[in-house]
């Protein structure tokens, strides 16, 4: 009943429009061409939605850009040579003196520097040098980065006071100048260009910038002063919190001691809370701290962004996994668009292991803000690890060789470009070139740097050890590891592997010394433990406190152990476990296995 219904509906519809179409002679030809204009308007726009979003974001501004960022140098080279041809202006040839810089061929990006310096004098002689002001300006920054960088520290000094009498407020030049003060031990130089730089209508970013100047010279007042303004100015402005992470990640003690009492001066201030919340939240040991801080502040003025930045990191430290990501997905909107929501887009899909989206996302916050060098340095962790994923499956490169993840160079230069005294940044490339490239003498040239700039930085010199350990320089290893010691003598594994090297060198009372220190330091270590062992069965041929050091070494292995480690502790404690005590003959260090 109810279709006979219908259908007589639908007749009587189709019979009215007939009688209709009878009188109005176009109409339905109107009607068709309608209908099949929306149909063909809904294909075209699902269509080039599908395109936009299948489409490869580039961070390149040119072809020459974009080969330089696809690690293609000597394409890079040869596009930069045809856009120079087009113009007396040398900022290509520039360009290909960095390409050079970057390959490690010094003496060519030299040679090239020269030509681009004479170049640049005999444009501005025969132009109007305001017409320039703004290209000299980039110029003349990458000039005295790029000389610097080619370990031509003497020359960039050079030319970078010379622009400075051009540009005396360029911000750029300023930051590069102070870096090769610091490098150069002339903190006295590096303050100038902290009093020089210019404050009128300065951002919240430059203004933590500013602090973090301030703090590596040790104006410690002054330095928290400006990062507080800078946190006053807006609190969602990432790059105070990336100033608390750096400082405190190689000064933590003394930053915690200041900003305590600047917090009881100041109880009701919150930003000093956060401050707190930001450095416990990147310890394990005190992330439930950070976690505890956090709870009674949330609901204060404190912005939005950073706190959940914090909870995300405080979260991460203490295994809670999925908290961490839900924490860094509720941030972000569906449709992601400041620069800040597409880099924790990035930093999110990459937690999850979507490293194509991660990448995506990453090169969309630096077409919004391509200052900030964090972004850069997170699209190279994201190239490493998919290469890393490549290599597990046997994938090749071009040249039939094995991928190592090398691509990753040209971002993470670019990140150094934009912020030359980032430490951070500059040890995360000494891992780079260490672990991934396996260039020990690159890996060096970036740790001893990040020392100049922080001399207080106690794992820059403890890394510079091992390498030189790997190198087989022994000595030079044991004065770097007596370095951290100096810097930081609450570090159970500095001690560990002086004790290593003496044990191996049969130093045994500066051994014995060393091992009893980490001991102290951290009695549950179970490569201390490990270690202890070796000593007394080999040295002391004391089996039965070798026994109780093995034990406590092996009961101590849990999931977090890594394979090579619990191998050669489960290794030794059988050994001996399965020594027969009535057995004489004298148990050696070669026998048993030290834990590296």
């Amino acid at each position: 009943m109810e279709k006979t219904k219908k259908n007589s509906f639908l007749q009587r519809i189709s019979n009215k429009y007939k009688d209709i179409c009878k009188t109005h002679k176009y109409l339905s030809s109107i009607i068709t061409i309608a209908l099949s204009l929306t149909v063909a308007m809904g294909i075209i726009l699902v269509t080039k939605s599908s395109m936009s979003s299948n489409k490869t974001v580039t961070i390149a501004t040119n072809i020459a850009e974009e080969a330089f960022y696809n690690k293609n140098y000597e394409s890079a080279i040869e596009e930069y040579q045809k856009i120079q041809k087009e113009t007396s202006w040398p900022f290509s040839n520039m360009k290909i003196a960095e390409i050079y810089s970057v390959k490690g061929d010094y003496v060519k990006s030299n040679e090239i520097l020269s030509k681009v310096y004479e170049a640049r004098n005999k444009a501005i002689d025969s132009k109007n040098k305001q017409d320039l002001k703004e290209q000299d300006k980039e110029l003349i920054n990458y000039i005295v980065f790029t000389y610097f960088m080619n370990g031509e520290s003497k020359k960039a000094l050079e030319y970078g006071e010379l622009f400075l009498k051009d540009y005396p407020e360029d911000k750029n030049l300023l930051k590069t100048m102070f870096t090769i003060y610091m490098t150069n031990n002339d903190k006295e130089k590096a303050k100038k260009i902290i009093d020089n730089y210019p404050m009128q209508d300065i951002s919240s970013s430059d203004l933590a910038i500013l602090a973090r100047m301030n703090m590596l010279v040790d104006n410690w007042n002054n330095g928290l002063k400006l990062l507080k303004d800078a946190w006053d100015k807006d609190k969602d402005e990432i790059m105070v919190f990336d100033v608390v992470e750096q400082i405190a990640s190689y000064n933590k003690n003394e930053f915690i001691k200041r900003v305590s009492e600047l917090e009881k001066k100041n109880p009701d201030e919150c930003v000093y809370k956060m401050w707190m919340a930001k450095v416990y939240s990147m310890n394990k040991e005190y992330a439930q701290k950070s976690e505890e801080i956090i709870k009674n502040i949330e609901n204060k003025d404190v912005g939005k962004i950073n706190i959940d930045l914090i909870q995300y990191k405080a979260y991460e430290n203490m295994g809670k996994e999925e908290e961490a990501k839900k924490t860094l997905k509720e941030i972000v909107s569906n449709n992601p668009e400041s620069f800040i929501e597409c880099y924790i887009a990035s930093l999110y899909d990459y937690k999850i292991e979507d490293y194509k989206d991660a990448l995506t996302y990453c090169k969309k916050s630096i077409l919004i803000n391509r200052d900030y060098s964090n972004s850069y340095s997170l699209i190279a962790d994201i190239i490493v690890k998919q290469t890393n994923i490549k290599e597990v499956n046997g994938a090749e490169d071009k040249n039939g060789k094995k991928e190592k993840g090398d691509s990753a160079e040209p971002y993470f230069r670019t990140a150094l470009y934009k912020e030359l005294f980032n430490s951070t940044t500059m040890t995360k490339i000494a891992g780079y070139y260490s672990n991934i490239i396996k260039d020990s003498n690159k890996a060096l040239e970036y740790y001893n740097m990040a020392s100049q700039i922080n001399p207080n930085d106690a794992e820059a010199y403890y890394n510079m050890a091992l390498i030189n350990l790997n190198n087989q320089r022994e000595d030079k290893a044991v004065e770097l590891l007596n370095k951290s010691i100096k810097l930081d003598n609450k570090s159970a594994k500095y001690y560990r592997k002086l004790g290593e090297i003496y044990l191996n060198k049969g130093k045994n009372e500066e051994a014995i010394k060393a091992i009893r220190s980490s001991y102290g330091i951290d009695k549950n270590d179970i490569l201390t433990l490990n270690n202890a062992g070796c000593y007394y069965i080999s040295v002391e041929g004391d089996v039965d406190r070798a026994m109780a050091n093995f034990k406590s070494a092996y009961e101590g292995i849990n999931d977090k152990t890594d394979n090579k480690t619990k191998e050669i502790i489960t290794d030794n404690y059988n050994r001996l476990k399965n020594h027969n005590k009535s057995d004489k003959t004298t148990l050696t260090v070669s026998q048993f296995k030290l834990v590296q």
